[in-house]
C-alpha cells in the first residue's frame, strides 16, 4: 500500500514538474515573442523617422499647429479633408502630416499631391499606432499643437480653431470635440446608445464630465502630450481622454460636428466587437 502511494505521488510530481517546464517554455517564447516584436517595432520607427527626414519635414512643423491625420484605404476621402484644411489658425501656421498605415490604394500618393507630408506602415498597424507614429514625429519637429482628425470626411476642419484657440490661450492643456455638445448626423441606433453608455463610465472614472469619448477630433498642446502613455493600436480614443485625466492635464470639451462619410466605408469593426474592444481600452488605461 505504501508502496502504491509513494509510486502515485513520484508520478504526480513528474506530471507537476513537466507542467512547470511546460509553462516555464510558454512564458519564456512570449518573453521572445515580445523582444522580437519591439525590435521589430524600433526598426519600423526608425524607417519611418528616415522617411521623415527625407521630406525635409524636421523643419516643416517647427512652431506650427501640426494637423495629424492617420488614413488607411481612403484614397476616395481624404482630398476634400485636405482642401478644407485651413493655412493658419487662431494667427498661427498649420502644417500636415498624413500617416499612411499600410494603405493598399492611393492615399499616400493623394497626400502628397495636396500638399501633406506623408509616412507610411508598410503594414496595417492600427489607428492608434499611426497616431503614435504622428505624435513622436510631431514632437521631436517641435510643433505647438497638434490636431488629429479622421481621413474620411466626418470631422470639419473649419471648425479646428474651436480646438487650437482654448490651447493657445493658456487656457487648457487638450481640447475634444464633442459632437453631443455640437451636432451629429443620424447614426445606428446602437453606436448612439454605446456613445451615452460609455461617456458615462469614462466620466466616472476620470473624475470629469466627457460626454463623447469616441471622438478624435481633439488638440493638445506638444508639452502635455509628453505626459501621456498611449498603448492602444485601434481603441485609441477613449485612452486619449483617460490618459489626459489620469495625468492632471487641464482638459475642455468643444463643440464640433460629425457627419457621414461621403466615401468608402468605415474600418471599424461590427458594433458589438467595436463595444467590447473600447470597453477592454477603457478598464486596462483605469488600471494601469
Amino acid at each position: 500500500m505504501v508502496t502504491i502511494l509513494l509510486v502515485s505521488l513520484l508520478g504526480l510530481l513528474i506530471a507537476l514538474g513537466a507542467g512547470l517546464a511546460a509553462i516555464g517554455l510558454a512564458a519564456r517564447a512570449l518573453v521572445t515573442a515580445h523582444r522580437a516584436e519591439r525590435r521589430l517595432v524600433a526598426l519600423v520607427d526608425t524607417l519611418v523617422d528616415e522617411a521623415f527626414a527625407e521630406e525635409a519635414a524636421t523643419t516643416a512643423f517647427a512652431d506650427r499647429v501640426a494637423v495629424l491625420i492617420p488614413a488607411y484605404d481612403e484614397q476616395d476621402a481624404l482630398g476634400p479633408v485636405l482642401r478644407a484644411i485651413p493655412i493658419e489658425v487662431a494667427g498661427v501656421r498649420t502644417a500636415v502630416l498624413v500617416v499612411d498605415d499600410g494603405s493598399s490604394d492611393a492615399t499616400g500618393s493623394v497626400a502628397r499631391a495636396h500638399g501633406a507630408t506623408v509616412v507610411r506602415h508598410h503594414v496595417n498597424r492600427g489607428g492608434g499606432a499611426a497616431l503614435r507614429t504622428g505624435y513622436r514625429l510631431l514632437s521631436a519637429a517641435g510643433a505647438r499643437v497638434i490636431v488629429t482628425l479622421d481621413a474620411d470626411g466626418q470631422h470639419r476642419p473649419a471648425e479646428m480653431e474651436r480646438l487650437v484657440a482654448p490651447i493657445l490661450s493658456g487656457r487648457v492643456d487638450v481640447t475634444l470635440g464633442s459632437r453631443v455638445l455640437g451636432h451629429a448626423e443620424p447614426s445606428q441606433r446602437a453606436r448612439e446608445i454605446g456613445v451615452a453608455l460609455f461617456a458615462r463610465v469614462v466620466s466616472r472614472l476620470a473624475h470629469s464630465p466627457v460626454s463623447d469619448p469616441s471622438n478624435a477630433y481633439r488638440a493638445i498642446r506638444v508639452p502635455a502630450l509628453r505626459r501621456l502613455h498611449l498603448r492602444q493600436e485601434q481603441f485609441h480614443s477613449s485612452e486619449f481622454v483617460m490618459e489626459a485625466h489620469k495625468r492632471g492635464l487641464a482638459c475642455a470639451e468643444v463643440p464640433v460636428s460629425v457627419v457621414r462619410r461621403t466615401h468608402g466605408h468605415s474600418k471599424k469593426p461590427p458594433t458589438l466587437r467595436y463595444g467590447l474592444g473600447f470597453a477592454t481600452a477603457i478598464v486596462r488605461t483605469w488600471l494601469r
